[in-house]
C-alpha cells in the first residue's frame, strides 16, 4: 500500500454568513452612513464591535473554506516524495458515480448548508468572505495502484445570493469513498474581500418596483 497526497488548487472562498436582526441591520447601515464608507468592505474590521456575539469565524449560520468550481480548478496528485505525478481538470474526473461506483447513500447527510439568500426564517444575512487562490485542500490517499483522474469524482454545491451564485466544491470521492480533508499542504493567499448584506425587505421592495415597471 502506497500513500499519495491529493491537492486541490485554484480559487476558493474563506468566510461566513451571519443571520442579523432588523436592529442589527439598521445599526450597520447607520454606522456606514455616519462613517462615510462607500462600501461595507470598509467596515469589515468593525463588525465584531458592532454586532454582539459575532466573530468572522464563529457565526450563528455557517463558516466555510472551500474551492470554487472554476476553469482554474486542478486536482494534483503527489507521490511520497511530494513530486507531482499528474494534474487534472474538472472535466477529466469521473463524470458520474455510476460510471464505476455508486454514490454513497449517506453522502448528502454530511453537506453543510452554505447559502446567503434571505427568507422568512432568516430574513437578514450578512455575507463575509475573502476570495483566495492557491492550494486550498489536501487529502491522503492509500492505494496499491497509482490513482488515476477517473478514480476521482467531486460534488458541487451552489451558494445562492440575491445577486449571484457561486458553484462550490462540496465533496471529493476516491473510488466511491469520501475523502477526509487534511490541513498539511494548504497554502493560499487573498485576492479580495467581499462584505454584503442581503435582506428580505430589500428583495420584497425590488419585486414591488419590478411589478410597477411591468404595469
Amino acid at each position: 500500500m502506497t500513500n499519495y497526497k491529493l491537492l486541490i488548487y485554484g480559487y476558493g472562498i474563506d468566510g461566513s454568513a451571519h443571520v442579523l436582526t432588523s436592529e442589527e441591520v439598521q445599526k450597520i447601515r447607520d454606522f456606514q452612513k455616519e462613517a462615510g464608507y462607500d462600501s461595507l468592505v470598509d467596515l469589515y474590521s468593525e463588525l465584531p464591535m458592532l454586532l454582539e456575539e459575532y466573530d468572522h469565524y464563529d457565526t450563528n449560520y455557517w463558516v466555510a473554506s472551500t474551492p470554487i468550481a472554476t476553469p482554474s480548478f486542478r486536482l494534483v496528485l503527489l507521490d511520497e516524495n511530494d513530486e507531482v505525478i499528474w494534474e487534472a481538470k474538472m472535466e477529466e474526473l469521473s463524470k458520474t458515480f455510476m460510471d464505476d461506483f455508486e454514490y454513497p447513500e449517506d453522502a448528502d447527510d454530511h453537506t453543510k448548508l452554505i447559502d446567503a439568500f434571505p427568507y422568512n426564517e432568516k430574513p437578514n444575512i450578512l455575507l463575509v468572505y475573502e476570495e483566495v487562490k492557491g492550494t486550498l485542500v489536501d487529502f491522503t490517499i492509500e492505494s496499491e495502484e497509482q490513482p488515476k483522474p477517473l478514480d476521482f469524482a467531486v460534488t458541487i454545491q451552489s451558494m445562492e445570493t440575491p445577486k449571484y451564485e457561486l458553484e462550490l466544491v462540496d465533496k471529493v470521492f476516491f473510488k466511491g469513498s469520501q475523502l477526509e480533508r487534511e490541513y498539511d499542504k494548504e497554502h493560499y493567499w487573498g485576492k479580495g474581500m467581499n462584505v454584503e448584506l442581503f435582506t428580505l425587505e430589500d428583495l420584497d421592495n425590488e419585486d414591488e418596483d419590478w411589478d410597477d415597471e411591468e404595469e
